[in-house]
């Protein structure tokens, strides 16, 4: 991610530098004849026979076009536009910075594409998590609520989840419970305030700060809140149904149960647990 991490700084300042709006006129030719034709496709393939990459790119994504009219008149222009692999991996830059913006920093790699599937329910979790993403069902209010023991996969899908909807254009962030209880009681307010109209918000861990009165009162009125303004949610939670309405109070649970699917996770070993047999094999 530290490579990724630079890429993106190079990109931004490239951007910043180099960016020049699609079809407009340039004064000056470009100080590359290869990036340059009498066409948009004359000037892409013969940039693209000795593209050095677009992290590379030293006319920062731009290319540019000078058409003639007819044999005797001069040529107009030069036009700019933005070569469309240079557009393509800037926006995937583009999408990794929001999903480090939006996820904390050991999920940023999470998606459905490496999640290990190893049991029923797993799979099952992934196909309804792939679902709600896909359908964007948090427009319409409704929320995923995952459960299950710690270490089998729920932050993981959370994430995944996180990330499609950042892919999708959407604003979306994913925080731990914990997370909420740093700095003072006006910093927590604030820190809630600010994520309760976001697009979609995903709360990892919820149990863990249940105990602490002021923290689990916020997230109260964060779901009353977003259940009243039509704005789904994803929590993860290591407490069983019945825990978790206790902990959430018959109110506040009525209105979660109205639109939310929850998936229990019983039948999953923790992934931590499954990488330690991988150290201990030689003991065998």
């Amino acid at each position: 991610m530290e490579n990724l991490g630079v890429a993106i700084h190079n990109v931004m300042n490239g951007l910043k530098n180099s960016k020049i709006p699609q079809d407009t006129q340039s004064q000056t030719r470009t100080s590359n004849p290869l990036c340059f034709g009498q066409t948009k496709n004359k000037a892409f393939e013969k940039c693209k026979a000795t593209c050095p990459g677009p992290d590379k790119c030293p006319q920062g994504g731009a290319l540019f076009y000078s058409p003639v009219r007819s044999v005797n008149e001069l040529p107009y222009g030069p036009y700019s536009f933005e070569c469309e692999i240079y557009r393509v991996w800037r926006k995937q830059i583009e999408l990794e910075r929001k999903v480090m913006d939006s996820v904390p920093k050991k999920f940023w790699d999470k998606s459905f594409l490496n999640f290990n599937a190893h049991s029923a329910d797993l799979s099952f979790a992934l196909e309804i998590s792939k679902k709600y993403a896909h359908k964007r069902a948090w427009k319409s209010g409704a929320n995923l609520v995952l459960l299950g023991k710690y270490g089998v996969g729920k932050t993981h899908l959370a994430a995944s989840i996180i990330r499609q909807a950042t892919s999708d254009g959407d604003n979306a962030i994913l925080s731990t419970a914990s997370s909420f209880a740093n700095g003072d009681i006006k910093k927590i307010r604030e820190r809630f305030k600010e994520i309760r109209g976001v697009d979609l918000v995903a709360i990892d861990d919820f149990s863990v700060e249940t105990s602490h009165k002021m923290i689990a009162q916020e997230i109260f009125e964060l779901i009353n809140y977003r259940y009243e303004s039509e704005m789904g949610m994803v929590i993860t939670t290591n407490l069983s149904p019945n825990e978790l309405k206790n902990s959430l109070g018959d109110r506040i649970f009525d209105r979660v149960q109205e639109r939310t699917v929850m998936v229990e996770i019983s039948d999953a070993e923790s992934y931590r647990k499954r990488r330690r047999k991988g150290y201990v094999e030689w003991m065998e």
